[in-house]
């Protein structure tokens, strides 16, 4: 028998006193291991509620498209409307997204009550959202209605910048932290462009300002409008004068036709208030002068103070006025700054019944070369792209030459080049492109020659016309040889086509046989007011015209003429030498002169 000495010692009661402790121990861990799985699934379902809740919160940050569009492969325009106004002009965006998809963009809208938050730096994120992750190439945002805005300093100059909006790499920095960016560290330059319809500081009804304005835009786009293409106003004062040459030859890009008025007499503010009223207008308007975001005035020459100042355009005069202008582009310090009331570019762009756009600076401008700028314009682009490319270029130029010790332009300093760069803004849709036509006549041959028809000699001019341009011509051939008018005729062309004509000049004798070796032959087309291209309208050509010939017989008498007129001044020069080689000149001279005059004498007694 085995023996178990450490329970020897106790008792049966106690035998059933430990299996009881054991039993409420085996309970108790029983219980504790029930109450763990419950509060493990209590965790769990906490952890899941508060995951989704997570998860709800980040899809609320994810753009909200408002427009009904579906993923595609063209590039994106994302539009933020202020939400107070969306409703209003819900039916206004509707159109405007038709208008827009029409030329090959995909558009989504959105208010400014679905940002993470409404200030900047809320806007910027979500551009930022849409440019890192959609599957779409973003070019650019329209800011509809009081949508925040960034501010920048250079110096003592306060003012706000879009550029934050289209630099969306970029780093930007508050060094005083005063709640204005006054560093921009970027190398690459802006992704997008970013165009603003600002109507809460311009008179009148917001709603109603921006129902007209896309009106309009879809009018233009539409070609239901009347302004032509062709015409471009350029305006500069005197102190912008000798920059004329930075705004003629681009504006010249754009239309065919560039109303240049530069004479320092001219410009003051009447001169300019009518042309304002010009009732054919203009599809671009450049100005250059001096004033501020509310008004720009004018300079005439004076010999006593150099100049003084001639009348005052006010913010005002663009509504009353109602200029038949599409396209504004101020070179007025301030004209675009759109925080202050009544600026210039929002009154007019949205104070009349023609704007469409402003490119201005909400600060101080500069004169500065925007050659690239029309240039692509007349390529077609957009000008949201035309003006962001602009921008990316100029920034690029300026750290090439800063990097590499080469004078700014125009002598500007760092300061005027960081204003200026980051004060440029668009007011109105950057989506639109400028109407540009291709029309194009040209004289592409000419031909004169002489030809003997059943032996007479003839002259034969032939030209060959062509229609370079996209659209039917009509216009008027003139053909001259030297100053004379030969031909004239009216013609119509088609697109592409092209005529030949030969025809045989009457009186052509006179060119055929002359004493004048070589004949111009001008041949020239009518151009019309939308031709860029007008050097090829008249084209020039030569022939040399024979000597006529002549008999003996008809020369016989200037013949004898010629040897009787030899034969006498002969004898004369013959007789005078004599006379001066004799011993006794005057002798003989007086005896000569007796001799005649007694030889005359005899002559007229015989007469009597």
């Amino acid at each position: 028998m085995k023996h178990f000495p450490r329970f020897a010692r106790y008792s049966r009661d106690d035998a059933w006193q430990f299996r009881d402790k054991v039993k409420e121990s085996i309970y108790s861990c029983f219980e504790a291991s029930i109450m763990s799985k419950m509060f493990t699934r209590a965790v769990l379902l906490s952890s899941f509620v508060f995951l989704a809740i997570l998860l709800l919160t980040c899809l609320s940050q994810l753009p909200v498209v408002l427009s009904t569009d579906s993923p595609s492969n063209e590039p994106l325009v994302i539009v933020i409307a202020e939400s107070g106004m969306y409703d209003e002009i819900a039916t206004s965006l509707q159109q405007y997204k038709e208008d827009v998809e029409k030329s090959g963009f995909s558009l989504n809208i959105t208010t400014s009550n679905q940002l993470l938050n409404g200030t900047k730096e809320g806007v910027r994120e979500y551009l930022q959202r849409f440019w890192r992750l959609r599957n779409q190439t973003v070019i650019g945002a329209l800011l509809v209605g009081d949508i925040a805005e960034a501010w920048y300093e250079v110096g003592s100059n306060k003012f706000p910048t879009d550029v934050y909006f289209m630099d969306l790499n970029g780093i930007w920095v508050d060094t005083s932290g005063n709640g204005i960016y006054d560093k921009h560290l970027d190398t690459s330059g802006p992704e997008i462009w970013v165009g603003r319809l600002k109507v809460s500081t311009v008179n009148g009804d917001p709603i109603d300002l921006l129902k007209r304005y896309f009106d309009r835009n879809s009018q233009y786009r539409n070609q239901l409008t009347s302004i032509p293409w062709w015409r471009t106003l350029l305006y500069m004062d005197d102190q912008g004068v000798a920059q004329n040459h930075d705004a003629r030859t681009p504006l010249g890009y754009i239309a065919p036709q560039v109303i240049s008025v530069t004479n320092g007499r001219t410009t003051n503010a009447d001169d300019y208030k009518q042309r304002l009223q010009d009732e054919v207008g203009f599809q671009w308007l450049y100005l250059m002068s001096h004033g501020n975001s509310t008004y720009h005035t004018f300079q005439v020459p004076s010999k006593e103070t150099f100049y003084e100042w001639d009348g005052t355009v006010y913010a005002s005069d663009y509504r009353t006025l109602n200029p038949h202008v599409y396209f504004y582009h101020f070179f007025v310090c301030s004209g675009g700054r759109y925080v202050d009331e009544d600026y210039l570019a929002g009154a007019s762009v949205f104070g009349n019944d023609y704007g469409l756009l402003a490119v201005a600076s909400t600060d101080d401008t500069y004169t500065f070369p925007y050659d690239g700028f029309y240039k692509a314009l007349s390529e077609g682009q957009m000008i949201g792209t035309a003006f962001l490319q602009w921008l990316k270029n100029s920034t690029a130029d300026y750290m090439r030459r800063t990097s590499t010790g080469l004078s700014p332009f125009n002598l500007l300093s760092d300061s005027d080049y960081d204003t200026l760069l980051h004060s440029m803004v668009i007011i109105g849709d950057p989506t639109l492109r400028l109407r540009i036509e291709n029309h194009g006549i040209e004289v592409a041959g000419v031909t004169a020659a002489m030809q003997n028809v059943s032996g007479t000699e003839t002259l034969v001019v032939s030209f060959t016309v062509e229609n370079t341009g996209d659209f039917p011509e009509a216009f008027n051939a003139t053909v001259h040889i030297d100053s004379n008018l030969v031909y004239e005729s009216s013609l119509m062309l088609e697109s592409k086509g092209n005529r030949s004509i030969t025809f045989f000049p009457k009186d052509a004798s006179k060119y055929i046989w002359s004493d004048f070796i070589h004949h111009q032959v001008r041949v020239e087309v009518s151009s019309g007011s939308w031709e860029f291209d007008v050097e090829n309208n008249v084209r020039y050509e030569y022939f040399v015209s024979k000597i006529i010939p002549k008999s003996i017989l008809a020369d016989l008498p200037e013949v004898i003429f010629a040897l009787g007129g030899v034969l006498f001044f002969g004898l004369m020069g013959w007789g005078f030498l004599r006379l001066l080689m004799s011993d006794r000149p005057l002798y003989y001279a007086h005896r000569g002169l007796a001799r005649v005059s007694a030889w005359v004498r005899t002559a007229l007694l015989r007469r009597t």
